[in-house]
């Protein structure tokens, strides 16, 4: 697909990108962005870049609190504890 073809929208919304192109770009995911009414933007997603960014996400807890007991925070802070809904 050059400069000046078309591509058409189906009747379920989607467009159809030509195969060189998929070939080329080698990816099957896409940020879809609308810049104005006309213009649509599609960037391919490299999903290795959000799979790192997760995993290098380092998750710690404050040991100080590890060790609270929640009964008496729920009663300091208004807490309702909600009884499970029997089957």
């Amino acid at each position: 697909m050059g400069v000046g073809e078309t591509a058409s929208i189906d009747e379920r919304g989607r467009i159809t990108i030509p195969s060189e192109i998929r070939n080329t770009i080698g990816k099957k995911e896409f940020n879809i962005q609308l810049i104005d009414k006309d213009t649509i933007l599609l960037k391919a997603v490299n999903n290795t870049d959000l799979l790192d960014k997760i995993q290098a996400i380092k998750l710690e807890g404050d040991p100080e609190k590890a060790q609270t007991d929640f009964s008496k925070v729920k009663d300091e802070y208004g807490g309702v504890k909600h009884e499970a809904p029997r089957r």
